[in-house]
């Protein structure tokens, strides 16, 4: 029998004792704030953003129109964020607890070319708090020594027993199908090999699992561990944001929309019948060689195989929830191209596998989980191909106006407006996520990164999908 030796941890959360006082005060500050904006802003903005007579009929009705999709931006905002400050509110001074039974689990573990982060990604999971539980490395084709660090780390230990497999390249997905036909467990853990889990994860997360029996996911909080620069940092508030907004938001109806995969946990049953369905079973024409194509619950169509999944599980009727306690930290991208590389798979990936819910999975959701759709038709209309769309053109119709000499003090006001809320949001976000409070002065520059530089890769992605460019995991 092995025994971890030298572990070493590379996590940044901070753990806090909060008063409850203190962030329920917080919380009404900033939503009445938030109020406030939305009553006041959008149509201030339209009266004094551009001169009619510089820019005429046309520039009225263009600011009419960004003073009425801000309005329905900032309703969102009124919708979306006090629901997920309401979630946090019931986590406050409530400790997870260690359910009685602690079921088998199976972490899988997809790997292609990670020999730099591979080495410390097995301690981390060997060194988990959790009495029984299997590690399952499955190597997709790498080109590099990820096989034999994985294998140095093969045996038993005191709570788990580590497998390594080697597999022709296929694709992620392929690598998690291939684990889940080596896997035993009744729960399955979901990870990337360029991440580490915090000690407490595993049981916390199975723990929430336990909660209810309809919960068939549960999505943990990801978060940036590389935080070397200011486009890491603004990484790191984004995923604060992101975790903290909209995840909790839909958490709170048991409709999580994307289990991330760095850190996702599922039932086996549930993927036993998402395995089931048609559309995983439908030949992929890309990926890698036919040789590494397994199929299973994980989908080969679709370069965000973790959103498809997340998705069958929910049309299926299940339940998914976003457990915060439950922490992965991961090695974001460091620089810029590899940043776009990232949102441009993102992208694409997303919008396939809307296509694939329309055709495949919508006509499930209509009668076991029928408000999937209007989560879907509402958040992803409206994120995926609205919202770039009204900040390309904000950011261009300022720059228009700017060089016709228009005064623009209506657009400094909403700028700053906007900047302290997210501000605001921030601070409570990263306060209840136990991450780095930090990190909030970033927040000003958020609107302008996620306009210009996500913004960046949506473009290309969207030329790109238009084309019908292939792709390829690795």
């Amino acid at each position: 029998m092995k025994v971890m030796q030298g572990a070493t941890a590379e996590f940044r959360s901070i753990k806090r004792e909060l008063p409850v006082g203190l962030v329920t005060t917080l919380m009404l500050v900033t939503i009445i704030y938030a109020v406030f904006l939305t009553l006041t802003l959008p149509f201030n903005l339209a009266d004094g953003m551009l001169d009619v007579g510089v820019m005429g009929t046309v520039g009225v009705i263009a600011n009419v129109l960004f003073a009425t999709l801000l309005l329905m931006t900032m309703v969102r905002w009124c919708l979306v964020h006090p629901i997920a400050f309401m979630g946090f509110y019931k986590t406050l001074g409530v400790a997870p607890q260690k359910a009685a039974h602690q079921p088998f689990v199976s972490i899988l573990v997809p790997a292609c070319n990670e020999a730099e982060t591979m080495d410390a990604a097995m301690r981390s999971l060997i060194a988990l708090d959790y009495p029984h539980y299997e590690v399952v490395v499955i190597d997709d084709g790498s080109k590099d020594d990820t096989y034999a660090i994985a294998k140095r780390h093969e045996g038993k230990y005191p709570h788990c027993v580590v497998r390594v497999h080697s597999k022709p390249n296929g694709g992620k997905w392929s690598a998690l199908n291939f684990g889940f036909h080596h896997s035993t467990g009744e729960l399955l853990l979901c990870v990337d090999a360029d991440s580490r889990l915090a000690p407490d994860t595993l049981w916390i997360a199975v723990a929430r699992m336990q909660q209810d029996p309809t919960i068939v996911g549960v999505a943990g909080q990801v978060t940036i561990r590389n935080r070397i620069n200011t486009l890491m940092r603004l990484q790191a508030l984004e995923y604060v944001l992101g975790n903290g907004g909209m995840r909790m938001a839909m958490s709170q109806f048991g409709i999580v929309t994307i289990v991330p995969g760095a850190i996702g946990l599922y039932k086996r049953s549930a993927l036993d019948e998402v395995a089931a369905l048609p559309c995983n079973e439908r030949p992929v024409a890309s990926h890698g060689e036919d040789a590494g194509k397994v199929f299973g619950p994980l989908s080969g169509e679709t370069f965000a195989e973790d959103f498809q999944l997340s998705l069958s599980c929910l049309a299926l009727g299940g339940k998914v929830v976003y457990e915060p306690r439950a922490v992965a930290f991961t090695k974001g991208p460091s620089t810029f191209d590899s940043l776009m590389s990232q949102r441009y798979r993102w992208m694409r990936g997303t919008w396939q596998v809307l296509r694939i819910y329309f055709r495949d999975l919508r006509s499930h959701s209509v009668n076991k989980n029928p408000r999937l759709g209007h989560v879907v038709a509402a958040c992803y209309t409206i994120d995926i191909y609205l919202i770039p769309l009204i900040n390309f053109g904000f950011w261009a119709w300022i720059a228009v106006a700017a060089a016709v000499g228009v005064e623009l003090g209506g657009v400094v006001v909403w700028l700053v407006g906007i900047a302290l809320l997210n501000f605001m949001s921030a601070v409570i976000y990263s306060l209840v996520q136990d991450d780095d409070v930090g990190l909030t002065p970033f927040s000003l520059l958020m609107d302008l990164y996620l306009s210009v530089v996500v913004n960046s890769g949506w473009a290309i992605a969207a030329i790109d999908e238009a084309r019908g460019t292939r792709m390829k995991w690795h």
